[in-house]
């Protein structure tokens, strides 16, 4: 099963729209998927106990979505040229270990013109660094705002197109 992150904690995102549209395209070709949404992040885990050895309810969290799969997409905003740090402080509350041989394929959302390259490049050094794979074909998916219908639903053609050739790669990887 391939577990689909929504990497971001903002309520009503871009992020959920893209995340909702790949689980639709990956259950349309069969791909038995779970989708998980940081914005459902318990907000009692964000506590400076995750910075404590031992047991806490982030690590906790993190765990729960991590251990339950080898593939993970993660589908991430840009922030400030980068990742959310809700996402940065998930990963890091989480024992490296979890990481090691799970393979990772990247979305990055945006509303300028990069779709979110830097900070997929980011999320890659940091993954590589815990000694997990990253899919190399990685789907920037610039100025949202312009691919969407009026119901905020991603309907762009060439854009669902390159998703539908990246969830095919990513589940040969």
């Amino acid at each position: 099963m391939t577990t689909i992150l929504s990497a971001t904690n903002r309520l009503r995102s871009m992020t959920r729209q893209v995340t909702d549209k790949y689980a639709s395209l990956m259950d349309a070709k069969g791909y038995p998927v779970r989708v998980v949404y940081l914005e459902d992040i318990p907000a009692e885990s964000i506590t400076d106990a995750i910075y404590r050895k031992g047991e806490n309810a982030m690590r906790t969290y993190g765990h729960s979505i991590f251990e339950g799969s080898d593939k993970i997409v993660i589908i991430s905003p840009e922030y400030n040229g980068s990742i959310p740090g809700i996402l940065k402080l998930l990963i890091d509350c989480c024992d490296p270990a979890i990481f090691k041989g799970k393979r990772f394929a990247l979305v990055g959302v945006a509303s300028g013109r990069a779709g979110n390259l830097r900070g997929m490049d980011h999320l890659t050094d940091v993954l590589h660094y815990l000694q997990a794979e990253v899919y190399s074909m990685k789907q920037p998916i610039s100025q949202i705002f312009n691919l969407v219908n009026e119901d905020k639903e991603l309907t762009d053609l060439n854009t669902l197109q390159a998703l539908s050739t990246q969830i095919e790669g990513f589940q040969k990887f």
